[in-house]
């Protein structure tokens, strides 16, 4: 029978996959694991995962800080049913599925990513900046469940500024209480790479923060926007009511989107520069080219 697993790692996005039966799945921190969960408490070959028709187990490799299934240290365990254990310290599920259920998942995962490529095609440069900017955070907090969220954004040299927002105030953003999730932002900023965190009250580099703790703020997702290796602003959304964890999947598709805003947004400001660079030209009197000749050339 087929399974869902999944595991929720300490400050990143849980990882959820449907295992097929008649299957192995090593899972480990090592390149070569069917599951990779790349957690400090964890080996390079940690477990395996074993199906069968009626029953799956799940064994320890030799592993260095050990398996626990439903709060007993183990070393193999038979899962006929819906489980919780821990690998090392991250906590894991199992549920065994019927082909119908693992087939409506697997089809709910391609519509959403149907969902993320037809949302993506309708970030056009045409649109301008202002409009990007704001529509581009609106399909992340579609795409991610989150609740409200900001975009910082700076042309060329200019400083990062708040250039849209929802469910929050620009003054609710300067106000010293944000300061635990403005951490969130510096580091995806400086990293160049999404930050995440699905229950802050477990981090422990978040979760003592007062402006956290006094937001109630549960879960949080900061992206940046790069374009060519260059960090132009992020995006950031987090939610204060309970619910289900940012997945690796919420990721992709979040990040398909941010990558083509991005792109959509420097196209747009390299055409206004253009049409400025024609309209200073025709007040001096230098002959220049229709912008409409110019374009088909840039396209």
């Amino acid at each position: 029978m087929p399974a869902r697993f999944a595991a929720y790692p300490t400050d990143s996005a849980a990882l959820v996959r449907v295992l097929d039966e008649e299957s192995s799945y090593r899972i480990g921190r090592a390149s070569e694991c069917e599951i990779r969960l790349d957690h400090r408490s964890i080996s390079r070959f940690h477990a395996e995962l074993s199906g069968s028709d009626r029953l799956w187990s799940l064994n320890d490799t030799g592993s260095k800080n050990g398996l626990s299934v439903e709060g007993r240290l183990t070393k193999r365990a038979e899962l006929a049913k819906s489980t919780w254990f821990m690998i090392g310290d991250v906590y894991c599920s199992f549920e065994p599925l019927d082909e119908d259920a693992s087939a409506a998942f697997l089809s709910g995962h391609a519509a959403r990513r149907a969902t993320s490529r037809a949302l993506s095609m309708q970030l056009h440069p045409n649109l301008g900046v202002g409009t990007l900017i704001p529509q581009a955070l609106d399909m992340v907090l579609q795409l991610s469940g989150l609740e409200r969220g900001f975009v910082l954004y700076a042309a060329d040299s200019e400083p990062l500024r708040v250039r849209a927002t929802r469910g929050l105030h620009v003054d609710d953003i300067a106000n010293k209480r944000f300061a635990g999730s403005a951490a969130a932002v510096e580091r995806a900023l400086s990293t160049g790479e999404h930050v995440v965190c699905c229950d802050t009250t477990d981090s422990p580099w978040l979760g003592t923060r007062p402006s956290v703790r006094l937001g109630g703020i549960r879960s949080l997702l900061c992206v940046p926007l790069t374009l060519g290796g260059r960090s132009t602003g992020v995006l950031y959304a987090d939610s204060r009511k309970p619910g289900p964890p940012i997945t690796e999947l919420d990721i992709e598709l979040v990040e398909n989107v941010t990558r083509q805003a991005a792109a959509a947004i420097e196209a747009s400001r390299f055409e206004d520069r253009i049409v400025d660079a024609l309209r200073d030209a025709a007040k001096i009197g230098v002959p220049a080219p229709a912008w409409e000749d110019l374009r088909p050339a840039l396209a």
